[in-house]
């Protein structure tokens, strides 16, 4: 058994795949970027509401990226409406879905409820064979497969960023797709301290990956076909939690080790000096990232790092967004530093995929997928 089919296995990621069934719930435009709405079947019982940014106007196959949600976080989040945008103005399409538990996949339709996150859940999910990291990494896995029922996608760039649980869930797909070309991993890393802390959705499945390889090896599993960039803040104590940086020291160490295995210039660790947990998967470095081994079609690689730029609290303060009470602070992101690119906000009113009558049914809740894989 290859050690790619074992981590598959460990995450309990069902082998067989059923229709995806995509259904449009329609579209909307922003300036010159396109929303479209879609709902599809990530397996028997489980459906998925999503958004994919694009735009109006590509000049030919667009390479895309797929943004892997953090804690709390789903397609109605303020930093990822930004970043689906940002990447649709440089050419890039951008998908993101809700994941389990989360916005419309919640029984109550709330956000920020991680409602995957309590030992219960794990518990049931686990004695069914499957892993919560799993459900998040699979639903993510055919967010890829949707992207390639369309003839307006590259399906040889396809890439996955992600920041804090959304880049624990980048660093599996990276390991475990290799239709992946591109990876950015931000709020996360690559160490022994990640199987200590954290919740159970991250650190059970660390814990049992690190029984079979070792970080170096687990990384590799991605070369050489991604480009990866990990990306954190060096003072980050939501994932430095006991603020010791052996996080990150192991990060780059593992990160200088298989630089050979990837290639010249195909995997480097990137650290903002005193920056905490921000969503760097959206900075002006992300995007000089995936033009410089995507393309950017819209904006030339040269003209992305002289991009202006904005604080991303004041932004939030112009357009009313309150954000989250952890995050709202300089050192997270109250203190990011975004490309302005006169951006505006979207609603989740607007992002709404689903009918009133359809929210909270089995088919798009957590609770439904655990009745339903425990049967």
């Amino acid at each position: 058994m290859s050690l790619r089919t074992d981590l598959t296995a460990l995450l309990g990621i069902p082998t067989d795949r059923c229709g995806l069934a995509p259904e449009s719930r329609g579209q909307f435009q922003r300036d010159d970027v396109v929303i479209e709405k879609w709902i599809w079947t990530a397996e028997p019982g489980s459906r998925v509401p999503s958004v994919l940014y694009r735009p109006e106007s590509p000049s030919g196959k667009m390479p895309a990226m797929v943004i892997t949600c953090g804690h709390g976080g789903s397609k109605s989040q303020w930093s990822l409406t930004y970043i689906g945008q940002t990447y649709a103005k440089l050419g890039v399409a951008c998908l993101v879905l809700d994941p389990i538990g989360e916005e419309e996949r919640h029984i109550d339709g709330k956000l920020g409820t991680r409602a995957h996150d309590p030992e219960p859940v794990h518990n049931c999910a686990d004695h069914a064979g499957r892993l919560i990291m799993g459900k998040l990494v699979f639903d993510t896995m055919r967010g890829i497969d949707f992207l390639h029922t369309r003839s307006d996608i590259d399906v040889d760039r396809i890439g996955v960023a992600g920041n804090s649980l959304g880049g624990a869930k980048a660093t599996w797909m990276l390991a475990l797709d290799e239709r992946l070309k591109l990876g950015l991993v931000c709020g996360w890393g690559y160490s022994d301290h990640l199987t200590a802390h954290g919740k159970f959705c991250t650190r059970i499945p660390n814990i049992r990956l690190r029984e079979r390889c070792d970080w170096q090896t687990f990384l590799k599993l991605a070369a050489p076909h991604a480009a990866i960039r990990v990306m954190n803040g060096d003072t980050d104590p939501i994932i430095d939690d006991n603020e010791t940086g052996y996080v990150w020291r192991d990060t780059r160490e593992n990160v200088e080790q298989v630089r050979e295995a990837f290639g010249q210039g195909r995997i480097d660790s990137w650290f903002e000096a005193g920056g905490g947990h921000r969503p760097y998967h959206g900075y002006v470095d992300a995007l000089e990232w995936i033009s410089r081994h995507f393309g950017t079609p819209n904006v030339a690689t040269h003209a992305i790092t002289e991009l202006p730029t904005l604080n991303a609290g004041t932004w939030c303060d112009q357009h009313g967004i309150v954000l989250e009470r952890l995050y709202d602070v300089e050192l997270h992101q109250r203190g990011a530093t975004l490309p302005d690119l006169g951006l505006r906000p979207i609603k989740p009113t607007e992002l709404a995929c689903l009918t009133p009558n359809e929210l909270g049914k089995p088919e798009f809740t957590i609770e439904g997928w655990l009745d339903a894989i425990s049967g």
